[in-house]
């Protein structure tokens, strides 16, 4: 008998020591799941800030990076051509301004969750609809106005310039554009120049127009390892001369 009530003791014990875990794990969750913030009351919306923005043409510019005319061209092509959708209230005059706001600084994304009065998810939510419609918009844009490059630009053709560049269709070269990176990517990132940038690669015709364009590798990437990966994998979309025209 003496054991039997040892062992209930014992078991009680271990009962008692349970619910106490389970009301720790109880009283975490309620701190980190249930027990929010009082709701952000905005004295401007994000939308409100934009349009008072868009009264000010050179102030807008300095926030935004172009003047409304072309924002709103803009903003009407990537709705009606591109996918960009009106979602959870956010209209796509604002997830475009949140967008170029963002690029154009650069600011950061908790920046911009203050300024447009977002959740955190929302700011990341809209910038990867907006980058996904500007993404198909440069498939449609940046790429020769003559693909099949029959006859010479008309600018070589000047006497300072012909015949040395005959058979040229353009030019090539890589761009270092800065960027902030996690440290542990900032070795990989790091140029020759000791600063951490994407390697660009860009071609442009004689109009100084976009044909080409390669971005995203680490500035530790040698160009000829960057050109040479590109006429491999955009062999399709690499602009070439025809045969018979290159010099």
């Amino acid at each position: 008998m003496e054991e039997l009530g040892a062992n209930g003791l014992r078991a009680m014990a271990d009962l008692a020591h349970q619910a106490a875990v389970m009301g720790d794990i109880g009283n975490l969750y309620c701190e980190r799941y249930l027990t929010k913030d009082s709701y952000r009351i905005a004295q401007q919306t994000g939308y409100e800030w934009v349009m008072e923005c868009y009264g000010r043409p050179k102030y807008f510019y300095k926030m935004f990076r172009m003047y409304p005319n072309i924002f709103m061209s803009l903003g009407d092509l990537l709705v009606t051509s591109y996918g960009l959708k009106l979602t959870n209230n956010v209209s796509s005059i604002e997830a475009l301004a949140i967008f170029l706001w963002i690029v154009g600084g650069p600011q950061s994304f908790s920046q911009a969750e203050t300024i447009f009065t977002r959740s955190l998810h929302t700011v990341h939510t809209k910038f990867k609809e907006v980058l996904t419609c500007l993404l198909k918009l440069s498939r449609d844009n940046i790429n020769p106005t003559n693909p099949t490059f029959s006859t010479e630009h008309d600018k070589i053709k000047e006497e300072r310039f012909w015949p040395h560049f005959k058979g040229a269709i353009g030019a090539i070269d890589g761009s270092h554009v800065p960027v902030l990176v996690p440290a542990d990517d900032m070795v990989n990132h790091t140029n020759r120049h000791g600063y951490t940038s994407q390697n660009v690669l860009a071609i442009c015709d004689f109009d100084m127009r976009f044909t080409f364009v390669v971005a995203g590798w680490p500035g530790s990437a040698h160009d000829t390892r960057i050109l040479n990966h590109a006429l491999s994998k955009f062999a399709h979309r690499f602009p070439h001369a025809p045969k018979g025209k290159v010099a």
